[in-house]
């Protein structure tokens, strides 16, 4: 028994050292001057949230915010021993309202803060899509194809190459007929294969589309246009912050889909996939 005592001795000595070390670790690390130095900086850094547009059943989105990670902060720069902000740690500040908890709305378009533009191809089942694929990727360009499921049975490698390449793949069901099993089949294999979101497209505010959708965890766009005959002159009129330009695909626009792209950049937007557009 005394000697059960006497371990039980050692071990709450051991212990209390261990917590006095931190103790004194942490006293230590509050009056290091690097650490008030991040401390005292940090709001400089601090970019507020920028919540959602929404106006009855339509919605643009927001942006997070972030602030610095005081913590991880310093131990980053500790090494080193002074300040440098490249060596800064940011902590995510999420928005009230983002589109996941807004699926019953419409997403119009990107936020406008960003100078981001999507490029979107409607592709029918028996679309080729190569000379598209092509350009984009000679411009380094991810682009979204709202795709039926006959082309995705037809092409299902190409699917998955486009996936994994972070292209954006839209869900257009059996025709766009969101009532068709199609819908749930297609949107299993796409946010399985990538992670990334399901969409769903309207031309107008189709509220049925809406509410399939949203009952399947989907977002729904309404494209800013769906261009057929003229692609380089009826983009021109759309061009704008957040604008998510839609186009069928055709002989036309693979000539013209250069020079759009050209176009677009020349006016100071970059081009991304509606998945980047649309992150928070």
């Amino acid at each position: 028994m005394k000697y059960l005592f006497q371990i039980i001795g050692i071990l709450a000595l051991i212990i209390g050292s261990f917590i006095y070390s931190d103790k004194v670790s942490l006293a230590a690390k509050n009056s290091d001057s690097l650490l008030m130095e991040i401390k005292n900086k940090s709001d400089n850094y601090i970019i507020k949230p920028s919540e959602p547009i929404i106006n009855e059943n339509t919605i643009i989105p927001g942006t997070n915010g972030r602030r610095v990670d005081i913590n991880r902060s310093y131990n980053n720069m500790r090494e080193i021993g002074y300040f440098n902000e490249k060596l800064l740690v940011y902590k995510k500040i999420e928005i009230e309202y983002p589109i996941n908890k807004n699926l019953d709305k419409f997403i119009i378009n990107g936020n406008e803060d960003k100078k981001e533009i999507a490029l979107i191809f409607k592709v029918n089942s028996n679309d080729n899509i190569d000379k598209i694929i092509n350009i984009l990727n000679k411009k380094k360009i991810k682009g979204t194809f709202f795709i039926t499921s006959t082309f995705m049975e037809k092409n299902n490698e190409l699917v998955l190459a486009l996936l994994n390449e972070g292209h954006t793949i839209g869900n257009l069901s059996d025709n766009e007929n969101y009532n068709s099993p199609d819908f749930i089949w297609m949107k299993t294999i796409i946010t399985n294969a990538s992670m990334q979101n399901n969409y769903c497209l309207a031309k107008n505010k189709n509220t049925k589309i809406l509410d399939i959708c949203k009952n399947q965890n989907s977002r729904t766009i309404i494209p800013s246009k769906i261009i057929e005959k003229y692609p380089l002159i009826e983009t021109k009129k759309y061009v704008k912050s957040g604008a998510m330009i839609a186009y069928k695909i055709n002989s036309k626009l693979e000539n013209e889909l250069i020079n759009i792209i050209n176009y677009i950049q020349s006016k100071g937007y970059n081009l991304d996939s509606l998945e980047k557009l649309l992150a928070e």
